[in-house]
């Protein structure tokens, strides 16, 4: 308030402070008929709290008060939280297209310009855009011995650069892992893999890692509220500078691919939209495949391929050295099926259902994405007794699922039984949804199974993973950053001997 008097400020500040009060309160007449919940002052003032619980566990708490449908408030801003297994899959399925939406928020505009799959609005462009990447990725081999050797090969490169460390010193693996993983991605994307130290790709593995803890801070939530913030410099601004940084790399890949495009050959994903792209310009109608499509599905598909399975893996390794008896147990049955010398296959799944079921329990316990995306109502809806207007917030709790207590077992325990019924046998409940339900599921899933089959059983039969300190144990509690991941941690890794082969 550069050049106000101090009392002139100080009446502006009042009365800004009392038009935002009237605000309020009108709009909260207006929300009488939304689900309970718990008020939206009440929200403000644990915000000052001293009660620093991570926001999923927070909601469960306000589950348990009100109910599976509840109202939540940031400010004057409605959001329906709906939780519980049944609550989600009526919602996702039944009611799967009204639930399909996305914020049309002003930030979130200018961050996806309706563009790409993950955070573009339900509507035409959309489908196209998923249903051509889905052809993309079944044409090169998605679900087929391809993939598993592109990912059987990556995991030979993560084995030994972890053995290349093997000197008695304890290391923090996720750099590596997070190289490995994204050497998946880059292959369908871009056609080739990155060596670990290459600066291009750690740059870009970096600036996604740091778009995770920008978009999970307090700013995105105020930008939202307060669109006109966006106008002005500040904190939040990193958030676009991060994202024109990642776009920038992302841009150049593109251009590369022109420059060396042939149309006999489809070299990886960016290869086959520039040919579709092509192809529907020159014919005779208006194609939803564009270079801003284009630039905004690459985007997505490194960001869901790879933090969501770098994450699963490094909790993974953690709960291995958490419980080293499951740790052996897994190796055991993985000697007794794989050996130690053959590479693991994708058809080895079926038979070594404890491997199975302990994947199956970290990703559930792990519990990475306890928030989906956020949602928005496509249109007004009836929804268990209650009316969600158009365009409204919903957040999808499946937190509440994974832990859900008529669905599991052991619902607050890490314990492979979760998975595995009275004959040992691997069964998957219903309520296994770390993927989402419906329309809007990750298309990624597949893959990201095969990966975290692969590369988890790939590490174990080469590799064991110990705590460094006998007289701590890991933390098990999570960071929070959009996804739920572990703190950084080292390990001493030790090398199995190839023998034990069936």
């Amino acid at each position: 308030m550069a050049g106000l008097r101090w009392p002139d400020a100080m009446e502006l500040l009042v009365f800004l402070l009392g038009f935002l009060l009237v605000y309020y309160l009108i709009r909260a007449r207006t929300s009488n008929k939304l689900p309970p919940g718990p008020s939206a002052w009440w929200q403000f003032a644990n915000l000052f709290s001293s009660d620093r619980k991570p926001p999923h566990i927070r909601l469960e708490e306000y589950r348990k008060r009100y109910g599976n449908v509840t109202t939540l408030y940031i400010l004057w801003m409605p959001i329906i939280l709906l939780s519980g297994f049944q609550t989600i899959q009526e919602a996702l399925i039944q009611y799967s297209r009204e639930f399909a939406g996305r914020p049309r928020t002003r930030i979130n505009y200018l961050l996806s310009k309706c563009q790409g799959i993950i955070f573009a609005p339900y509507g035409s462009s959309w489908k196209r855009q998923r249903r051509f990447t889905l052809t993309i990725l079944r044409n090169f081999g998605l679900g087929k011995i391809y993939f598993e050797e592109k990912i059987l090969e990556e995991a030979e490169y993560l084995i030994d650069t972890l053995k290349a460390s093997l000197e008695g010193q304890a290391v923090d693996a996720h750099p590596v892992i997070t190289s490995a993983v994204s050497n998946v991605t880059c292959m369908v994307i871009f056609g080739r893999r990155f060596h670990y130290e290459d600066k291009t790709f750690t740059h870009l593995v970096g600036l996604y890692d740091e778009m995770l803890r920008l978009q999970s801070g307090i700013w995105i939530r105020i930008c939202s509220v307060f669109p006109f913030i966006l106008h002005f410099p500040g904190p939040h601004q990193r958030i676009f500078e991060n994202q024109a940084a990642i776009f920038a790399i992302l841009q150049g890949f593109i251009e590369q691919h022109r420059e060396t495009l042939s149309g006999g050959t489809i070299r990886d994903f960016i290869d086959a939209y520039l040919l579709e792209m092509k192809k529907e310009r020159d014919g005779s109608f208006d194609s939803m495949l564009t270079e801003g499509n284009l630039l905004h599905d690459i985007h997505d598909l490194f960001l869901g391929g790879t933090e969501t399975t770098t994450t699963t893996l490094y909790w993974g390794l953690l709960y291995m050295m958490a419980y080293p008896d499951v740790q052996v147990k897994c190796q055991e049955e993985i000697d007794e099926v794989i050996g130690r010398s053959r590479r693991p296959s994708m058809e080895d799944s079926s038979g070594m259902p404890y491997v199975s079921a302990v994947i199956h329990e970290v990703q559930r316990y792990a519990n990475i994405l306890p928030l989906s995306v956020a949602r928005a109502m496509t249109q007004d809806t009836i929804f268990m007794g209650h009316t969600i207007k158009k365009d409204t917030l919903v957040l999808i709790n499946l937190y509440s699922a994974l832990t859900d207590e008529g669905q599991w077992k052991h619902p607050h325990q890490f314990n492979p039984e979760n998975f595995l019924n009275d004959s040992g046998e691997f069964f998957k409940p219903d309520a296994f949804i770390p993927f989402s339900m419906g329309v809007r599921a990750c298309l990624g899933e597949r893959l990201a199974k095969m990966e975290l089959f692969l590369f988890f059983t790939s590490l174990l039969q080469h590799l064991e993973f110990r705590w460094p300190d006998p007289a701590t144990s890991p933390n098990l509690e999570g960071l929070y950053k959009i996804m739920v991941a572990p703190h950084p941690y080292e390990m001493l890794v030790r090398r199995r001997e190839t023998s034990g082969d069936p």
